[in-house]
């Protein structure tokens, strides 16, 4: 027959087993509920919102850098995003703008949202 002291250890040991159970199923609810709340570390891309004859003139890495910037990326996070330099950003760009005809970020911006923009022009009144 068995003594106190072994039918004590056997109850310890179903309290535990099922204090167990009990955290690995809150931990598996606590995953679920993280899961379906993690806010997205990605921005949404927009597509390029570019002429037909412009879409062609940008280069596969140009296309890249450029659905980066319209989402309002800096050069150093296009850069880390791609995994390529700040610098070949900085160049990337340039030669963007070269294609787009535009002379800065801003204006590219403009132009993918078919925001008009006029150089020298103030800008409307609120």
């Amino acid at each position: 027959m068995p003594d106190e002291e072994e039918l004590c250890r056997d109850e310890i040991a179903r309290s535990l087993r099922a204090l167990l159970r009990d955290v690995n199923e809150m931990t598996h609810l606590l995953r679920i509920l993280v899961e379906q709340h993690r806010p997205n570390p990605d921005p949404p891309v927009p597509a390029p919102n570019l002429p037909d004859s412009r879409k062609i003139s940008l280069t596969d890495r140009e296309s890249d850098v450029y659905q980066l910037l319209v989402t309002g990326m800096s050069n150093r996070q296009i850069g880390r995003r791609l995994g390529i330099a700040e610098r070949t950003v900085k160049n990337n760009l340039h030669s963007i703008y070269r294609k787009l005809g535009v002379s800065g970020r801003a204006e590219t911006i403009a132009q993918h949202f078919s925001t008009p923009v006029r150089r020298g022009t103030p800008p409307p009144p609120p």
